[in-house]
């Protein structure tokens, strides 16, 4: 009996072990990585694009911040898409000195706001190139000269690094760790051997071109993120990492928007897996791997979920006394932990490791409840609530 247990968990060892040992691999790699030398760069116009939907006081907020940064970057601009805001919020926003188109969309994505954007940018080309934002995100002063150099050197598409806004809560902090780990490794560690980084929402910059060329080929309910990095990668489009291009970003409080929010993450991770690794296999044998790599880290299993996964294994191995499944899981474990600990520095969780600890056991349980998430993110956006950080 413990052997044929032992044959039937044998493609979930294998899986985990692959892509636990992939992450160990590709957080190594993000130690390569070199600044470079940005001062000398010049400053082209950039249009900063936030989608915003119903968050008036997050956006008031990020806007007044936002605004001062921009103002230092002569021929840049702030468009606001705003879905849904009161009437007083979109008057203080243009009094601030943003520009907004107002929509009021029955079923809202990300992906409308942004062809939104497109059809206001067909009519105003005066920009160099279109920074993607969420309402909360806060900008870095040098965004410009960051987002200016790198698109000189060839890059059309490019991937700031998001740091997080808030530390409020331990929900927050792990988020934090959690995206810290996820642009070391599949951003950072993924360039260093020549491939994509990933996309993730926010702090994107396109050539201005590139982005209205590509955005109206989007149609993701949830995700767009991945639907967007599948798009450029399958048209030969690198996507470079930049973590000069910095933006603070609001992470999750509360285990509720965080069920929600990874639910939606989940579902439409899973089902680009399933669009794109067929047409990837296929560029692939005309030499297109970048795609193809881009549609298989759509297998990695959730970051929650896997650590606990290798201690069910352990456990089972200790239970019916397998010494192969108990040597590879301790490995494993090994191995994953330890691609967590080299991505993310160790400042960043020393001082919270008591109260990280402490909430681990309900983490574990939000990120199953996540899971129930995902059919109704099949086909509808799930909002993630935003407060404002700061004043």
């Amino acid at each position: 009996m413990n052997t044929v247990i032992t044959i039937l968990i044998l493609p979930i060892l294998a899986y985990l072990f692959v892509t636990s040992f992939y992450q160990l691999v590709l957080a190594l790699a993000s130690k390569r990585y070199n600044s470079p030398n940005i001062s000398g760069s010049e400053d082209q116009r950039v249009c900063v694009v936030v989608p915003c939907y119903k968050s008036d006081e997050t956006i008031l907020t990020s806007c007044r911040y936002n605004m001062k940064v921009i103002r230092e970057n002569e021929g840049s601009d702030l468009l606001i898409i705003a879905d849904q805001l009161q009437k007083s919020t979109i008057q203080e926003l243009k009094a601030l000195g943003a520009k907004v188109v107002e929509v009021s969309y029955e079923k809202s994505t990300k992906v409308k706001a942004l062809n939104c954007a497109v059809a206001y940018l067909k009519s105003h080309h005066t920009y160099d190139s279109v920074l993607v934002l969420d309402a909360d995100n806060l900008l870095h002063h040098k965004f410009s000269k960051v987002t200016s150099f790198y698109h000189q050197q060839g890059y059309p598409c490019i991937q700031g690094e998001r740091l997080p806004m808030n530390q409020d809560t331990t929900l927050a902090i792990l988020d934090g760790l959690s995206e810290k780990a996820n642009q070391e490794m599949l951003c950072k560690g993924a360039n260093v051997f020549g491939m994509s980084s990933k996309l993730t929402g926010s702090a994107m910059s396109f050539n201005f071109y590139l982005f209205m060329r590509v955005i109206p080929e989007l149609n993701a309910v949830g995700g767009f993120d991945k639907e967007l990095e599948l798009l450029l990668t399958s048209q030969d489009v690198f996507v470079k990492y930049t973590p000069e291009l910095m933006v603070l970003d609001e992470k999750v409080r509360s285990s509720a928007d965080f069920e929600k929010q990874r639910g939606r993450w989940l579902q439409s991770q899973y089902a680009f897996l399933a669009k794109s690794l067929s047409p990837a296999l296929a560029k692939a044998k005309g030499g297109n791997f970048d795609y193809l790599h881009k549609s298989l880290q759509l297998a990695l299993p959730p970051r929650i979920i896997a650590p606990l996964a290798w201690i069910a294994l352990i456990a089972l191995a200790l239970i019916t006394g397998s010494n192969l499944v108990f040597s590879f899981s301790v490995i494993g474990f090994v191995g994953l932990m330890s691609s967590y600990l080299i991505s993310i520095p160790f400042h960043w969780w020393a001082g919270h490791l008591p109260s990280i600890l402490r909430a681990l056991p309900r983490l574990f349980l939000s990120g199953f409840k996540s899971l129930f998430w995902m059919k109704r993110a099949k086909t509808q956006f799930l909002h993630t609530r935003h407060q404002a950080a700061i004043s």
